[in-house]
């Protein structure tokens, strides 16, 4: 997969209040995946880290990803993506402990 307009994943992130760390966190990437990822150093990505993205977004993966020509259209289910992820950041912890 492909991001369409890297400053549209920017801004999609600032909208919903997170952080590059925090939303790394919740997709289980580095901060510097997310910071790539927005600055269009890195331009493709796995299905699976772009379905997350969006999940965590709260929008569709057609609004910030578009596929390669050889690639499948996803097929996301309801509740495939969990919030578990959230309690962690909600409470201060990260991922290795370490308050935020």
């Amino acid at each position: 997969m492909r991001v369409k307009d890297p400053a549209a994943l920017r801004r999609k992130r600032k909208n919903r209040q997170y952080t590059q760390r925090e939303l790394a966190f919740l997709v289980r990437r580095s901060q510097t995946a997310i910071f790539k990822l927005e600055n269009g150093q890195m331009r493709t990505l796995s299905e699976d880290l772009a379905v997350a993205i969006a999940a965590r977004l709260g929008c569709d993966w057609e609004d910030l990803f578009e596929l390669e020509e050889n690639e499948i259209v996803p097929k996301l289910t309801p509740g495939e993506i969990s919030t578990s992820g959230l309690q962690g950041i909600a409470s201060g912890r990260s991922r290795k402990g370490v308050a935020a």
